[in-house]
């Protein structure tokens, strides 16, 4: 396990490690790596963090981003980091980031306007790759798992899944938005770490929003000395920690769930992890309301929601990574669930579905979720 980074010049070596490339043979470096269109907003902090350093105005989505990474970063760090990231584009292609932002001149500013341009060709690039997947529910044969052996492969691959749950319209006497509680029930371990000394610790992260603002964050407790084949249920608290969301839904809801290996990280950087969680439930609540608005066209409306999530994932995944150790995210999900899918997944046996997290070495477990008192 590798040191943890603790200072400013600690840090910005190991943001060198990223754009190099030296850190591809982690399973943190490899999914950045392979995640590369995922990457932007990380990128565009980058970017933004450059041009900062040389004195020059930010953008409005900039500067979201700045302000963003201040919850991470010690004041007047960003700046050095820009010069990192600078030296990396003059050396040519990063392998971690996108052209869209690599090619522009840091006299150039990158705002939300380019980020909406951007995001067709981002949508059509994520989609494309096998970790992410589309899915009507409807099409699906009776007691046909979500996940198919491809997916779970490519997703172990990738380090990452990005997954939309859809299904054809479904009960027309509930109008409006209705209240949803999606509870964390039990996780089946399907395969231990291989090679972690002792027996293996994982907690849980997870954030969610949805399209009327309501969201969630938080981080469960440890479960330890877990082996391959056990069944572990979190803890049942009625309204607390159990669920990853309890709110209302009016068309879309966003969620992100992460798989972590428990170590003897600082409490500083749980703190971070919290801070995490939450600014990607404000990106879930965010995401929800903008795929409500936008496209008439459900296909394309979908391929943008996992550009959407894809970009938060990025981002957030990148900063923690200047503070975590390449290994301890062992595999995370990105989910977009329709109103519909919603109302789907409550009729089946215990309003219940799940989930695969297939980290490799770092662990394989599926994840259990119920769906109480849809409504």
């Amino acid at each position: 396990m590798s040191e943890l980074p603790t200072t400013a010049e600690e840090r910005a070596e190991r943001l060198s490690a990223m754009l190099s490339g030296t850190r591809a043979q982690t399973r943190a470096g490899r999914r950045m790596q392979m995640n590369r269109p995922g990457n932007l907003l990380f990128g565009v902090l980058l970017h933004a963090a450059a041009r900062l350093d040389r004195g020059l105005p930010l953008t409005d989505l900039e500067q979201r981003l700045v302000d963003t990474a201040g919850k991470y970063l010690p004041a007047g760090e960003l700046p050095g980091l820009g010069r990192v990231y600078g030296e990396a584009c003059a050396r040519g292609p990063i392998a971690v980031l996108p052209r869209v932002i690599t090619d522009l001149p840091l006299e150039k500013g990158f705002g939300s306007a380019d980020l909406t341009a951007a995001l067709p060709a981002l949508a059509e690039e994520i989609t494309a790759q096998p970790n992410v997947r589309i899915v009507d529910v409807s099409r699906l044969a009776e007691g046909e798992s979500i996940d198919t052996d491809e997916d779970i492969a490519a997703m172990a691959d990738y380090g990452r899944g990005i997954t939309i749950l859809t299904a054809p319209p479904q009960d027309a006497s509930l109008t409006g938005p209705i209240t949803v509680r999606v509870r964390m029930h039990k996780f089946h371990v399907v395969e231990e770490s291989a090679g972690e000394v002792g027996a293996d610790e994982i907690y849980w992260g997870l954030g969610a929003g949805s399209d009327t603002t309501a969201k969630k964050s938080f981080d469960t407790r440890e479960y330890g000395s877990i082996h391959t084949g056990e069944v572990h249920h979190f803890d049942y608290v009625y309204g607390k920690e159990t669920y990853l969301f309890n709110g209302t839904v009016d068309k879309h809801m966003s969620a992100e769930i992460q798989c972590w290996e428990a170590d003897n990280s600082p409490d500083s950087f749980y703190q971070k992890l919290r801070d995490a969680l939450a600014d990607f439930a404000d990106h879930a609540a965010d995401t929800s309301s903008e795929i409500s608005q936008a496209y008439d066209n459900e296909a394309r409306k979908a391929a943008a929601w996992a550009a959407l999530l894809s970009l938060g994932a990025g981002l957030l995944n990148a900063l923690l990574g200047l503070f975590v150790n390449d290994d301890d995210l062992v595999h995370e999900r990105s989910f977009g669930w329709t109103r519909d899918y919603l109302i789907s997944m409550s009729r089946m046996p215990n309003g219940e579905n799940y989930f695969h997290f297939n980290g490799g070495d770092g662990g394989y477990h599926k994840l259990y979720l119920r769906l109480n008192d849809l409504g």
